[in-house]
C-alpha cells in the first residue's frame, strides 16, 4: 500500500481528530456553551496551521514529484505560506498551546507549522524590518521564545552562500565568530537574550 503524501496524511489526520465533539460543561444564559464555541475557534486556527504545515512539507516530499522535487516552485509556495503565517500571526498571535488548546497543539501539524515556515523563510525575516518586528513582538509577548527566533535567524545566515556556515546569533546552527562578537551580542539584545560569553565565539581564520 503506497504512503498517503504528507500533504494529505497531515491534514486527514487532524480532520478525523477535528470531527471528535467535545460536550460543553459551562452553560451561558442563552443556552450556547461556552467551551464550545471556544474548542471550534481552536480547531479552526489549528486546522489553518495543519494546512500550512501539509503545503510546506509536502513540498518537499519527493514522492509528490516522481523523486524530483521543483526548488523554484518550492521558493513560490514558501513565500505564500509565509505571508499567510504572518496574516495569522497578526490576526491571531504566534501558535501557542493556551491559544490553539492542549489537544490540537499536541499534533505535528499544529505545534510544528509556524516554526517550519519561518526556517524555510528566514530571509523574509532578515531583509524585512516589518517582518522582523511581528515576530519579535511575539517574543516579548511570551509567544515565542527568544532562543527560537535566534534560531530561525540564524538559519538565513548557516545556508547564506560563500558564508561557510558563519551564523550571527549563537543557536543550534552554530556559534558566532570571534571577529563578530560586538555585532552578535548587540543582535541578541535586541531579541532580548543574554550576551554570549567570550567562550563561546569560535576562531573562524
Amino acid at each position: 500500500m503506497k504512503k498517503l503524501p504528507l500533504l494529505l496524511a497531515s491534514m486527514l489526520i487532524f480532520l478525523v481528530y477535528s470531527c471528535i465533539t467535545i460536550k460543553a460543561e459551562n452553560i451561558t444564559t442563552d443556552g450556547k456553551s461556552i467551551k464550545t464555541v471556544n474548542t471550534k475557534l481552536q480547531d479552526s486556527l489549528a486546522f489553518e496551521l495543519c494546512k500550512l504545515y501539509g503545503s510546506d512539507q509536502g513540498l518537499r516530499d519527493p514522492y509528490l514529484y516522481g523523486g524530483k522535487i521543483d526548488w523554484a516552485y518550492v521558493q513560490k509556495i514558501d513565500s505564500i505560506n509565509f505571508k499567510k503565517l504572518v496574516a495569522f500571526v497578526k490576526d491571531n498571535g504566534f501558535p501557542t498551546k493556551k491559544l490553539l488548546g492542549e489537544k490540537n497543539y499536541s499534533h505535528e501539524c499544529v505545534e510544528a507549522a509556524a516554526v517550519a515556515v519561518l526556517l524555510h523563510t528566514p530571509h523574509m525575516l532578515v531583509n524585512d524590518k516589518t517582518y522582523f518586528n511581528v515576530f519579535l513582538n511575539e517574543v516579548k509577548k511570551g509567544n515565542l521564545k527568544a532562543e527560537m527566533y535566534a534560531t530561525i535567524l540564524d538559519k538565513y545566515y548557516w545556508v547564506k552562500k560563500d558564508n561557510n556556515h558563519r551564523v550571527l546569533y549563537g543557536s543550534q546552527f552554530g556559534m558566532p565568530c570571534k571577529d563578530m562578537r560586538e555585532e552578535t551580542n548587540s543582535a541578541r539584545a535586541e531579541i532580548g537574550l543574554a550576551p554570549l560569553a567570550d567562550s563561546l565565539f569560535v576562531d573562524c581564520d
